[in-house]
């Protein structure tokens, strides 16, 4: 605690308060706002919830009852052939059923149903299974705090790369108005006797230096907008015109650690995901309960039947005609149940499938906590050298900074050489590039720092 308060302390040359220090502007946080709306990752992800909510939804519906309609309508005809032992009437001796006997028949059929079931007891599945989906949705919902977190962390990145280089531009630019100033001197001495061209020569070769330095920092300045627009879909003439800083960051006390990252946070719905799905196998024995209640209608018309025989009386052909035959209304209700008493041991793999999963699970956790106990500790550590490094450099800039000074007065008063001049000029540029280096790292630190206890989200930037 007092070592966190010493930092603070340390950096008062940069920010008066913790309050006062803002590490980002409002602009960067709703340019890492657009990022994270964009962003095809996350939309990707969502998705995918979405459809796993989808799933939860669809396994907690099947207790809902269901209601089906059906009918069916047809004609049908046939013929029937029939051979039955010969019967002699005892009076007219007349033979019945002699032979082969052909029947012919056809009719309509019109039926239709209206079906309600509900599930009355599913044996335990739908309420361990809904438990189960629902653990993978927050797992899945942690993981994407962890997907956020990364592409803020590119976001600002992005920032601090392109703050970088226009603090390096800037660098090199004042270097070069000076050495400009030192070529008009050399110029005017040449012309006077006083100075060599060697001279300048040296000071056309630290320009022509400064010059393709300042050529790969606009190629790279480029690149890093095309990179910025692709992250947040603003255009690069808009980002332009935006201002970043450069500064260290300033990190809160934080009461959250490790265990609180969204990874963690994901194995442990995960681990309940699975002890729920070990349940619901474990209870496959037990029978599904499901009642029904059944309204028909049925109705066979416009029937007929012709048959070979003709009438004693006139000898008219005996046909049978139905004008209608129905049954409705016809109710039927009742409960069902199916037991899978023995499944051919499927049950038994299930379980053990499941068993295994979990292990797999809990293991995972288990290396995972250790790496992040590592991790946090390295974070921390990092952040803690970059804070003290940062000290040690900013004295070694001014230190630098007066040495160049000094070299000007004396190169101008002949007390060193052009190359000495040239020199301090270069050491300081090379001082003042490392200086901003650190603070990038600084920067990099303080958000690794964050993503070790889970924190690094929009919200937690500017605390």
């Amino acid at each position: 605690m007092k070592k966190a308060f010493f930092l603070f302390f340390l950096f008062c040359g940069f920010t008066i308060t913790v309050q006062a220090q803002q590490n980002l502007t409002d602009a960067q946080l709703e340019l890492i706002e657009l990022s994270l709306d964009k962003s095809y990752e996350l939309k990707a992800a969502n998705y995918e919830l979405s459809l796993d909510s989808l799933e939860y939804k669809s396994i907690r519906q099947n207790f809902i009852p269901t209601l089906e309609f059906d009918a069916l309508y047809g004609y049908g005809s046939t013929q029937i052939i029939t051979n039955i032992p010969t019967v002699q009437l005892p009076i007219t001796g007349i033979n019945l059923f002699e032979g082969d006997k052909k029947f012919n028949t056809n009719g309509n059929v019109l039926n239709a149903n209206l079906t309600a079931k509900a599930l009355l007891f599913s044996g335990l599945q739908v309420n361990y299974g809904a438990k189960a989906s629902n653990q993978k949705i927050r797992a899945m919902h942690y993981l994407l705090f962890k997907e956020r977190a990364e592409i803020i962390k590119d976001v600002i990145s992005t920032f601090d790369k392109i703050e970088l280089l226009k603090q390096s531009k800037h660098v090199l630019e004042s270097g070069l108005r000076r050495i400009t100033k030192e070529k008009e001197r050399v110029l005017k001495a040449i012309s006077n006797g006083l100075a060599t061209p060697y001279e300048r020569d040296k000071i056309r070769a630290a320009e022509l230096n400064i010059a393709a330095k300042k050529t790969e920092i606009n190629g790279n300045l480029g690149l890093l907008y095309l990179k910025l627009s692709m992250l947040t879909g603003v255009d690069v003439f808009s980002l332009k015109a935006y201002m970043f800083e450069l500064k260290p960051w300033l990190v809160e006390i934080s009461r959250e650690s490790f265990i609180d990252r969204p990874e963690v946070k994901a194995l442990n719905a995960s681990i309940k995901g699975y002890d729920y799905k070990l349940k619901m196998n474990k209870h496959l024995f037990l029978p599904k309960i499901q009642a029904f209640a059944n309204l028909s209608y049925a109705n066979l018309f416009n029937a007929e039947l012709n048959t070979p025989y003709n009438s004693l009386i006139g000898n008219e052909p005996i046909n049978l005609e139905l004008n209608k035959f129905q049954f409705f209304p016809t109710y039927f209700l009742g409960v069902g149940m199916k037991w899978e008493i023995f499944s051919g041991l499927k049950h038994t793999t299930e379980i053990g499938k499941t068993s295994i999963e979990k292990s797999m699970a809990e293991d995972k956790k288990a290396d995972v906590l250790e790496k992040l106990k590592l991790f946090a500790k390295k974070t921390q550590v990092d952040f803690e050298v970059k804070n003290e490094q940062l000290l040690y450099k900013e004295q070694e800039k001014q230190v630098a900074l007066n040495t160049l000074n000094s070299a000007v007065k004396q190169y101008k008063a002949g007390l060193i050489s052009i190359t000495e001049r040239l020199e301090a000029e270069t050491d300081y540029q090379d001082v003042t590039f490392n200086y901003y280096e650190l603070i990038t790292q600084q920067r990099m630190a303080a958000l690794e720092l964050l993503i070790s206890t889970g924190s690094l989200q929009v919200q937690n930037l500017n605390q």
